[in-house]
């Protein structure tokens, strides 16, 4: 298993640096180097509000817990992206880290993992019409083009999952129960209630997330705006919202690559291409964003270390 990841990791490797080679490395450091220190302090800054709605979205749902607090989750949350991006676990290393954050706050491991369930499959949903919005404007900016083929294919995907995961979740039973008589809705829900990974998906409950998850991805789309802008980019914030669409719905096929690890620099050159934007300016803008990760990560990583201290220097309690 070690193997076959590494093998994945190379390959991820070695298609950035041949994304890199055929953009032309002088143009993409031209490109990086528009930016500035300023520029990128504040392609960092803008990014921070977007971790602390990721948060309060994942909050929203695992709250309830009487120790939750607002603070552990955005900290959950900025060491579950920072261990996906900064180190090669994937995304389930990220996963355990953000819960296992959660657990140094008092919040037991089994609720934070529920809860991150369920926030992922809101986080998932609400890529759906984000994905829809940037096809739409694809369609509405570039009428004579022909929509690309692997466009179509990645929302026919985000639009299949979604689907197959309300149907094994048995989600259907919440429009039948409202069709039969009370004394069969005992067959459906035992005693008068859900049970599992059914109680978590319980529109009341994870609508504020989705709401939210919804805002941060349109919100992604004006930091890329912001982005392209600072490297002299005369792009819209239309068009910057449909290029921060289709990639990102590209990039959930870099599911299976630490950090979409070469997926995510194809994907912008594909879909900055239909936009006018040369493989060097895609490449830069990628490379911006993942600047932006490791410096972020690196800071996620110190929180984590930090309640860790923490927490070893609190007495160990038998209750």
């Amino acid at each position: 298993m070690t193997q076959i990841r590494l093998f994945i990791i190379l390959g991820g490797i070695a298609l950035l640096a041949g994304l890199a080679l055929w953009a032309g490395l002088p143009a993409i450091g031209r490109a990086f180097a528009a930016v500035g220190v300023d520029g990128f302090g504040l392609v960092v800054l803008i990014h921070v509000p977007l971790i602390a709605l990721l948060g309060a979205a994942w909050w929203s749902i695992g709250g309830t817990n009487p120790r939750a607090a607002l603070p552990s989750f955005i900290a959950a949350r900025l060491a579950r992206d920072s261990v996906a991006e900064l180190l090669p676990f994937s995304q389930l290393g990220g996963f355990a880290a953000g819960v296992h954050v959660l657990s140094l706050t008092g919040i037991p491991a089994r609720a934070g993992a529920r809860s991150l369930l369920a926030d992922l499959l809101m986080e998932f949903f609400a890529k759906l019409p984000y994905a829809m919005a940037g096809l739409g404007l694809l369609i509405w900016l570039r009428p004579d083009s022909a929509v690309p083929s692997y466009l179509l294919l990645t929302l026919a995907v985000l639009a299949g999952v979604p689907l197959l995961i309300w149907l094994l979740l048995g989600l259907w039973r919440d429009a039948l129960v409202r069709f039969v008589p009370p004394c069969l809705r005992r067959l459906v829900r035992r005693h008068g209630e859900t049970r599992g990974l059914h109680s978590l998906l319980v529109l009341e409950e994870v609508g504020p997330s989705g709401l939210l998850h919804a805002l941060c991805w349109a919100l992604g789309g004006l930091e890329a705006w912001v982005t392209l802008r600072l490297m002299g980019m005369p792009v819209t914030v239309i068009e910057a919202l449909a290029i921060d669409s289709l990639v990102t719905s590209l990039r959930t096929f870099g599911f299976f690559m630490p950090a979409a690890l070469g997926v995510q620099e194809a994907a912008y050159v594909l879909i900055c291409g239909l936009f006018g934007l040369s493989p060097g300016h895609a490449m830069a803008f990628s490379l911006v964003r993942r600047a932006r990760d490791v410096l972020l990560g690196l800071i996620g990583l110190a929180v984590w270390q930090n309640l860790e201290v923490r927490r070893a220097r609190q007495p160990v309690s038998f209750a």
